[in-house]
């Protein structure tokens, strides 16, 4: 049976860095040049601070799945709390049918319940050294949400 919860950062970190070598390897682009070094320090802060969402998917007693929000005003909205999400993962054992939808919806029933009225998030473009594609776009369109923008990168500096 899968459970959803809303569980406090510090209770759930260290599961949470078992996957994140593999949900990093799996989605993560320019590995070499950003290696994963997650500031723990800051994300205590946003803990302590109440700006954290952490949602956990679990069977049983196993850690399935993830999802982290970071919950303020936005910059230029400040009347209306915004949720933007920074990491969300289902390991792939666990993956069947409509985990990550459920995940999603559980996401944003728990947000709205803390007044949240406003969630975003990007997807990755590239594909997985599988193969497979790491667009979820289409899940997101499935579940109500709109693309707003697309977002760049580049390099600068010597490497």
């Amino acid at each position: 049976m899968t459970l959803y919860a809303v569980e406090p950062w510090s209770d759930v970190v260290g599961e949470m860095r078992g996957l994140w070598q593999a949900h990093f390897r799996e989605v993560a682009s320019d590995q070499e040049r950003a290696p994963l070094d997650p500031d723990l320090e800051a994300y205590g802060r946003l803990e302590a601070a109440g700006a954290l969402h952490v949602l956990t998917m679990r069977e049983g007693r196993v850690l399935a799945g993830y999802l982290v929000a970071l919950v303020w005003p936005h910059l230029h909205h400040r009347s209306v709390s915004h949720a933007f999400f920074d990491l969300y993962y289902v390991r792939p054992a666990h993956r069947r049918w409509t985990a990550g939808i459920r995940l999603f919806r559980e996401a944003e029933r728990t947000l709205a319940a803390r007044g949240v009225r406003r969630m975003m998030t990007g997807t990755k473009l590239h594909v997985a050294p599988s193969g497979r594609s790491l667009d979820v776009g289409p899940i997101f369109r499935r579940l109500g949400w709109v693309e707003m923008e697309r977002q760049y990168g580049k390099w600068i500096g010597a490497w």
